[in-house]
């Protein structure tokens, strides 16, 4: 596993800088165990903001919908 293109990974899926080198630092120290753990813990974060937005979106889906019917039946 090259280091850099695990950098050009995290830094297109948003990472912080703090984030990207703490994992390309255990890539390249050939932690692969830690580098994973820490990937791991960024996929919870970004499943429960994907989680949260979906809520939101759901909410202004239903808001839409009410206003519509409101709509049809003037």
């Amino acid at each position: 596993m090259e280091s850099e293109s695990v950098r050009a990974c995290l830094e297109g899926i948003g990472c912080s800088p703090d984030q990207i080198c703490q994992i390309t630092a255990c890539v390249e120290a050939d932690q692969l165990a830690e580098a994973r753990q820490r990937m791991r813990r960024l996929r919870c974060g970004l499943m429960d903001a994907m989680h949260e937005s979906q809520h939101r979106v759901d909410q202004l889906d239903w808001l839409i919908r009410t206003t519509e019917s409101r709509m049809n039946k003037k």
